[in-house]
Order: structure tokens, then C-alpha cells, then sequence
């Protein structure tokens, strides 16, 4: 940051402390500027827990320095490195330095490298907050601060190692750090190296917080909350709870004032980190899986199956397919085939859907150029020109018929112009040898050469030399995943995608699509063994094709349901590398956004994906979902009853639209949610909608027959922990002991390989948490319960788990404040009254008045 020189103001005859930049370093205007910036905002602070600024003076060879306050001594991280600070020593500095902070936050300036050597401890035992050299000042309430990350990164919070904007909640997070590490000796998220201690401030949950005492472990958690939105929005409400935490805590000394108990980190260690390391910069913040569960465990949304895009920020107004000037809006309808041959019907439907992927590709490109989707031809049916215009706003439409005659493969391809319907061009193009994929490049040649644009050598590499067997294979897995929703397709894909490979090794498109149909599997049954699959598949088509984004899709969403947001940005970032106008990924950064607090970009990213796949349903079910998330019912149920339009044979569509009206708990939102779900049930019979409701059922008392549906949505799959965790609560009402004895060691095994796959799934950490509660394994318990807060802070049904954590371990006063905290970020009463762990609880003295109280609006 600079040399501190002690000095002598000769005129005023006091001790001071100067500020250059280093001799070595060229002052140059923006130093300058830099340095008075700060002397600036540093000086209009005036308060006892913050370093005094004096002035800002200028030497004879132009050198500019500030005149600080000088205080005799120790930084806190001496102190710190001495031992543990007693608690009451540590709120009380604590309490100082959020003062201090209140005071600067109030002025709109915000720190951004708080840590222990930036504080001084006075030989009077004040807290000194000094060098806000990295502090900024923001012109407005409405302003947003600078994404710079400048800092240190063992106290950096998540959006500033990211790069995100930032404001005072930075500032939250690194005094929740300095708490933790005065309080234990440990620094909350060590690690051996920096990339790891990255790694572990962005998904993982904060160690030695258990060591904490039990009254300010809520103010850490709250202040290392992972969501800047779940902090302490100003330390004003900080320093009440901490003073409240010192009222409580007693005079006698805690064993953790024993400095014996653990090591400090030292400065030398966590400065390593900064001296050895680069810090990495990311374009979003981290974000734990989204739950797709609208009521505890059972209610399952499942989301549509599509790739992320990058973040869109453009307004979106005036969007659509019309004509304009020159652009060309491409339509390729579904080609034809001889009757009669289903199989080779399901090539050729593959076949279309995969020249307009070869067209998208080339797209990126051209600015010009606008493939449409094949999902929109498919949902509109659109089968020729002038449906194509009228309906999609399509130019032109490519129309075709593929044929087999002996060994060889035909094509004939027509371009039409769609507004005029007149013919632009047509091919006849043949492969005697069958070879599908040359076939396809030839088709796409033609397409561009008629066009007028280039083909790159490497736009069609990839299905270069791949046998015709395992072509015609991966084609047929395509028209299968096309509609994944439907009962059996995403398995028929794997089998075709895995006749391809095994063929051909080298197929990486193969692989790539035999990833993403493992991740449907997944999203299908919860088994964490697809999960693994998928990765291998993707993994192996990189080794082949390291460009191919495809694969970097699925492996970023895989990352994303691990809880390594980081990781899946950069996957994101170099899929947008070879296509930066792929739409399909706006659906994933939505919910990004979403889990960052930013409701309004998640809102319009995916309004902007739906504006680009206007009738694709997976793109309103995102956005519908995206409303029950933030407790907009009404919308919710609207969009999703615009999905049950567009795909009135979706069994999903129904099973989704009952969940939202669900929420809504009235008697008459509680029919509609069980007519929705008996239709989902009479198209398909699904687990999901047999789960859902089942959980109906189980919410309004009529346990038998949840404990029935329940069943059988066992019965069509037994590996998701959510539906048996439902089932055995259940049978808890029906006393059917012996039920439950039959399905809790697989549910407890499924819970544990779940929680490990994905431990960003707050859900899952809280429910292990009740088992192992339940068992008598006190610590285990907790460290679920550190798990599932860290991630989901304000989840309302994480906080009824945790609730009954507590109440299993015999802590009746926390659980009673779990509780509340539930009823207060959006649980009903209905549903905490019909957990049987929480009965003890609801009926508590402490729980009822200050429910009674909250009802009324006190």
C-alpha cells in the first residue's frame, strides 16, 4: 500500500503518521488522484474507532503524503498471534470496530480490506480502523460501487473475489472473519494454498464456528453468509446483536480464553496467500444448487433440461422474429422420410434438428444470420414456408427428405424464401457409403454457400470420420432427448447415444450427448450415480474435442448441482468462447442472478431467453419457478399454467403447476393443486406427481393417503431421499414403527451420498442433520446444521430442520428460535404443525407468545 513514516508536526508539536506511495513507484496523475480520493474520504470521518486523516500535503519534488493520526500499540494481528482473545476482549473490540464501520457505511464509504493489521489497538484499549486506502466513496443511494476486487483475500468476501459489485456487506463479512479468529485462534476458512482458501470462502461453510460461544455464533453465521443479501444489510443492527451477545454472556472465563487451546494463524501465513498467489477474478458470484423442492423435500420442480448462456444485460423491449433489412432468419422444417420405417423417422427428425445445431454454430458469427430453434419448429408444428413465416417470422425455410436406398443415404434440400414462397435453391446429395455425418456437412455447406457465408474447417470437425452406424445411432438419441420429458425417452437416448460410442471412441459430439442425458437421468431419479457418469462422458469428449461446448455446458451445470459456482462459470465462459450467442444458456444465468439476490436481472435474463425461444415451455418453466422463488404465487401459477398450454401431454407441466398452487395452502388452491397433480398422473405415471401429492395429502392431515402415493412413487423410484424422508414422516403419524424400520437405512444412505454430491444443498446437510440428531451423534448433527445455515441462511424450511435438530439434542430454547425464524422467512404454521419432531416446540410457551405476537405485527 505504501511506506509509513512516524514523524513530528513541528508546528502543532504532535506525533503523526505519514503515507507515501513507495520511492520505486512512478507517481503518476492517477496515483494522485487515487491518493486524494482517499484523503478525501478518510477525512471526513470523525469518530473514536477510526484512524484520524489531518491532512494532505505535497513535498518539494512533488511527492503527495497524508497526515495521519499515530497511536502507540499493537495491530490486532499481533495480539492475535499472542493467543485467543478472551470474549469479552473480543466483543468488545468487535463492537468498536463495527461502530467505527457504522460511521463510515453511514457516510457511503466503504473500507473493502478490513482485517487485523488494519486495526490498531490502543495502549487505552481503543479499536482503530485504519488506511482506508481502498475505501469509495458513492455519489448516490442508487450508485453502484466499482466491481474492483481489490483486497485481501483471507478477508475477502465471495462478490469481491468474483469481481461482483460491492457495498458495506464486504466489510460484514471480514469482521465476521476477524470475530471468528480473536474468539478460536483459527481463521475460518484456512487452507493450505490460496486456490483452496478461494475455493472454501466461495462454497464451503465457515470451520470453528462450533467453538464459538452458543450466543454469537448466529451474528458469525449471519455475517459469513455466502449471499451478500443475507448479511447484515448495515453494522448498525450488527452492533445490537453484539452488544446483546455480550449482555448474555456471563463473567465467568470461557475455556477458550485458555490461549493453550488452539494456534493463531500468524500474519505471515495468511500474507503467503497474497504473496504467492494471484487473485482470481470471476464474472458472477458463487450460488449453492437451487432447490427445486417447493415444500420440505417432496415437492419436486423439475426444471428443464437446457443449457446456460452468458449474463444478458440489454434491454429486451421490441425482441422478435420479424423480418429486418437484410438479417436472415432461418427455419429448418422436420425432414421427411418413406413411411412406414418409425426408427428411421427418428433419424431423420434427429437429422434436421442437428443441421440447425451446425447452422446455430456458424451463427455466432454472423451477425446477419439467426437460425431458429428447432424447439420452436417442433412446438408449433411448423411444417411448411408459410407456416414458418407467419408463425416464427422465418425468411426462409429449409425443407428436406432423407432417404436409404441399399447401403446409401439421400438428401434433398430445398430453400425457400417464406415470405414470398419462392424457391431459392435446391441440392440433391447423396453418401453411397451411408455416412450420415458427411451427408450432414455436405447439407450444411450448401446451406451456407447459398447463404453467403464461410465455413470455417473447424465448424464440422467434429463428426468428421464417424462411422455411419454410430451417426444414425446418435441422431436417434437426439429425437429422444428432444422430448426428455416424456417417461422412457431420456433412457432410449443413453442407449442409443452408448451404441454410438462404443462404436466409435472417438465420437466426442457422442459423449458430449451422453453426458447431458446422464445429467437428465439424474434430474429424473436423484441417483448420485449419473452424476458421476455424466462427468466421465463429458470429460472423456473434452480429451477428444477441447473446444467442444456442448460438453463445457453440461459439465458447468454439473458443477452448478456440486455447488461450485466458480467452476462452473469458467466452464460457462469457454462454452461462450465458441458460440457467444447461445440462448439456451440465459436459462442457467438467470438462476445465477437469482441466487445472488438479483432479482431483477434473473427476471430479465429469462424473459430475454423466453423472447428468444418464445414457444419453448422449458424457458416459462424456469421463469415460473423463478416466482415461486421469490414468493409471487399468483405469477407462478399463471406461467405455469402457460406451460400446461403449450405442452397440454406434459405430465411435469401439471405436477409443477399443483406445487405452485400448493403454497398457496386455502382449501380451494389445495383442489386445484390435487386436480393438477391427478391429471399429471393420468398422462404419465410419474414419481414426481405420486410424490407431490403425497405431500398434499401429508399437509392436510389425510396421512394414509399420503403414506399411500407416497408409496408408490417409491415404488417407480427408490432413490430419492426426499420422497422417503416424506413417506417415513408419514407412517410417524400412522405409528407404523416397523414401516419406517423398512426404508430408513436406505434412506439414510441416499441422504449421505446426496449431501456429499452436492454439499451446497442446504435441504440435504439439514435433514442428515435430523438423523443424525435423532441417532445421538451430537457433533455430527451440528456440523450439518454449520452446513445447511451457511448455504441456506434463510431457507425456511432448512430453518424448521435445523429447529428440529435442536429439539433432538435437547436445546428447546434454540429450536423455539429456529422455529420462528422459519415462520418468518415464509413457512406457515400448517407446515411446521405437521412435522411430528417440532410438536414438543409449537406448543412451548416461548414459541406461542412470540408467534401470536408476529401474527398480530408486533
Amino acid at each position: 500500500m505504501g511506506v509509513v513514516y512516524k514523524a513530528v508536526d513541528l508546528t502543532l508539536e504532535r506525533t503523526v503518521a505519514l503515507k507515501f506511495l513507495p520511492h520505486e513507484v512512478a507517481v503518476s496523475p492517477a496515483d494522485k488522484e487515487n491518493m486524494v480520493r482517499e484523503a478525501r474520504a478518510a477525512s471526513a470521518l470523525d469518530h473514536p474507532n477510526i484512524g484520524v486523516i489531518h491532512g494532505l500535503e505535497e513535498t518539494e519534488d512533488h511527492q503527495l503524503f497524508i497526515v495521519m493520526g499515530y497511536y502507540e500499540g499493537e495491530t490486532l494481528t499481533q495480539k492475535i498471534n499472542r493467543g485467543v482473545v478472551s470474549v469479552r476482549e473480543s466483543l468488545n473490540y468487535a463492537i468498536q470496530i463495527a461502530k467505527g464501520l457504522s460511521a463510515a457505511h453511514s457516510r457511503n464509504i466503504v473500507h473493502r480490506d478490513i482485517k487485523p493489521s488494519n486495526i490498531i489497538i490502543t495502549t487505552d484499549n481503543t479499536a482503530k480502523i485504519v488506511d482506508f486506502g481502498l475505501a469509495r466513496a458513492v455519489t448516490s443511494a442508487s450508485a453502484t460501487q466499482s466491481v474492483s476486487n481489490t483486497g485481501t483475500l483471507p478477508y475477502m468476501a465471495p462478490e469481491q473475489i468474483l469481481g461482483e459489485a460491492i457495498d458495506q456487506r464486504v466489510d460484514v463479512w471480514a469482521l465476521g472473519v476477524i470475530i471468528v479468529q480473536m474468539l478460536t485462534g483459527s481463521h475460518p476458512f484456512l487452507r493450505p494454498n490460496a486456490p483452496a482458501m478461494t475455493f472454501a470462502i466461495l462454497n464451503q461453510p465457515p470451520t470453528a464456528v462450533d467453538a464459538v460461544p452458543a450466543p454469537i455464533q448466529p451474528i458469525v453465521y449471519r455475517a459469513l453468509s455466502k449471499q451478500a443479501s443475507h448479511r447484515y444489510a448495515n453494522t448498525e443492527d450488527m452492533v445490537k446483536d453484539l452488544e446483546a451477545a455480550r449482555a448474555e454472556i456471563t463473567s465467568t472465563p470461557s475455556p477458550l480464553e485458555d490461549p493453550t487451546v488452539t494456534r493463531a494463524v500468524s500474519a505471515r501465513e495468511l500474507r503467503s496467500y497474497v504473496e504467492n498467489a494471484s487473485t482470481p477474478r470471476w464474472g458472477a458470484s458463487p450460488r449453492k444448487f437451487r432447490r427445486i423442492a417447493l415444500a420440505a423435500a417432496a415437492v419436486l420442480l423439475i426444471a428443464a433440461g437446457i443449457p446456460f448462456t452468458p449474463a444478458v444485460r440489454e434491454h429486451m423491449a421490441g425482441l422478435a422474429y420479424a423480418y429486418t433489412g437484410g438479417e436472415k432468419h432461418i427455419a429448418v422444417l422436420p425432414f421427411a422420410s418413406p413411411e412406414g420405417d418409425p426408427d428411421f423417422a427418428a433419424v431423420s427428425q434427429g437429422l434436421s434438428d442437428s443441421v440447425t445445431g451446425d447452422l446455430s454454430n456458424l451463427e455466432a458469427a454472423q451477425q446477419s444470420l439467426w437460425v431458429l430453434p428447432a424447439s420452436l419448429v417442433h412446438r408449433d408444428q411448423v411444417t411448411d414456408p408459410t407456416a414458418a413465416f407467419h408463425k416464427l417470422g422465418a425468411t426462409i425455410a429449409i425443407e428436406g427428405r432423407l432417404e436409404r436406398r441399399g447401403s446409401g443415404v439421400f438428401l434433398t434440400l430445398n430453400l425457400i424464401d417464406a415470405k414470398h414462397l419462392r424457391q431459392i435453391g435446391s441440392a440433391r446429395l447423396s453418401e453411397r457409403s451411408g455416412d450420415l455425418s458427411a451427408l450432414e456437412s455436405q447439407a450444411v455447406q450448401f446451406v451456407a454457400q447459398s447463404m453467403r457465408v464461410k465455413v470455417s474447417p473447424d465448424a464440422l470437425r467434429a463428426t468428421a470420420n464417424v462411422p455411419p452406424s454410430s451417426y444414425e445411432s446418435y441422431l436417434k438419441a437426439l429425437d429422444y432427448l428432444k422430448r426428455f420429458d416424456k417417461p422412457g425417452n431420456v433412457d432410449l437416448a443413453i442407449s442409443s447415444v452408448l451404441s454410438a460410442v462404443q462404436t466409435d471412441p472417438g465420437f466426442a459430439i457422442g459423449y458430449a450427448t451422453l453426458g447431458d442425458a446422464y445429467r437428465l437421468k439424474y434430474q429424473t431419479d436423484r441417483d448420485p450415480h449419473w452424476l458421476d457418469q455424466a462427468d466421465a462422458s463429458c470429460r472423456k469428449a473434452l480429451q477428444i474435442a477441447p473446444q467442444l461446448a456442448s460438453a463445457r455446458v453440461t459439465l458447468a451445470r454439473l458443477e452448478v448441482i456440486a455447488g461450485k459456482n466458480d467452476l462452473a462459470l469458467e466452464e460457462f465462459r469457454k462454452a461462450l468462447q465458441v458460440n457467444p450467442r447461445n440462448a439456451d444458456a440465459l436459462y442457467g444465468m438467470g438462476e445465477i442472478y437469482e441466487s445472488l439476490g438479483r432479482a431483477a436481472d434473473a427476471e430479465a435474463t429469462y424473459q430475454r431467453a423466453i423472447a428468444l425461444r418464445p414457444d419453448y415451455w422449458g424457458g416459462y418453466n424456469y421463469l415460473a419457478a423463478f416466482y415461486d422463488t421469490q414468493h409471487r404465487p399468483q405469477e407462478a401459477i399463471a406461467t405455469f399454467r402457460r406451460v400446461t398450454q403449450m405442452t397440454p401431454d406434459n405430465p411435469i407441466a401439471y405436477s409443477n403447476l399443483g406445487a405452485a398452487y400448493m403454497v398457496l395452502e386455502d382449501p380451494a388452491s389445495q383442489a386445484e393443486a390435487q386436480a393438477a397433480f391427478e391429471k399429471s398422473l393420468q398422462l404419465a405415471p410419474t414419481y414426481q406427481a405420486y410424490s407431490n401429492l403425497g405431500y398434499l395429502y401429508l399437509i392436510t392431515g389425510r396421512y394414509a393417503a399420503a403414506a399411500e402415493n407416497l408409496r408408490k412413487a417409491v415404488e417407480l423410484n427408490d432413490q430419492d431421499w426426499r420422497v422417503l424422508a416424506n413417506l417415513m414422516e408419514a407412517y410417524r403419524w400412522l405409528q407404523q414403527t416397523d414401516k419406517i424400520r423398512s426404508v430408513r437405512d436406505k434412506y439414510v444412505r441416499l441422504l449421505e451420498q446426496s449431501a456429499a454430491a452436492a454439499p451446497g444443498d442446504a435441504n440435504a446437510q439439514a435433514s442428515l442433520g435430523i438423523v443424525y440428531s435423532e441417532s445421538g451423534q451430537r457433533q455430527k448433527a451440528l456440523v450439518c446444521v454449520k452446513s445447511a445455515l451457511s448455504s441456506g441462511p434463510k431457507d425456511s424450511f432448512v430453518l424448521a430442520g435445523v429447529a428440529q435438530v435442536y429439539e433432538n439434542l435437547g436445546d428447546r430454547k434454540r429450536a423455539v428460535q429456529f422455529a420462528l425464524d422459519s415462520l418468518a422467512n415464509g413457512a406457515s404454521l400448517q407446515e411446521l404443525q405437521h412435522r411430528l419432531g417440532l410438536q414438543g416446540v409449537l406448543s412451548d410457551p416461548g414459541f406461542r407468545s412470540s408467534s401470536t405476537d408476529r401474527s398480530n405485527g408486533k
